[in-house]
């Protein structure tokens, strides 16, 4: 039981330090519409989302930061033409992502997280 409990904690800082890379990265600017973001507004969102590859969940290629308006509106209200843009704006992420999620999921270690969570 103490395992899990470490887990859960070590994915929490795992998803929040992921979080927090990905809209330092971006400036905290949202990737779609250019609006620059702070507090509740920025969103990190997946490309590949987390259900579809525990492999992809923490790579800091696997997300953008977004305003609500354009991870909600329009990220997931309207994947066909959110998958469009993406294809445009950013076709080697695109490619690079894909590949990966074709490996296939990976379950991860406790020591394979504080190994995620410490290499930030």
């Amino acid at each position: 039981m103490a395992k899990t409990s470490e887990r859960k904690k070590l994915t929490k800082k795992l998803d929040k330090a992921w979080r927090n890379h990905v809209c330092e990265r971006d400036n905290y600017t949202c990737q779609w519409c250019g609006v620059p973001v702070e507090g509740s507004n920025a969103h990190a969102s997946h490309i590949i989302p987390r259900s579809n590859g525990n492999r992809l969940r923490w790579d800091k290629r696997n997300g953008l930061c977004m305003c609500f308006h354009c991870h909600i509106n329009k990220w997931h209200k309207d994947p066909v033409t959110a998958g469009g843009w993406f294809d445009i704006k950013y076709p080697e992420i695109k490619s690079y992502l894909f590949e990966e999620k074709a490996k296939g999921t990976v379950k991860f270690s406790i020591s394979d997280l504080e190994e995620l969570l410490f290499g930030f």
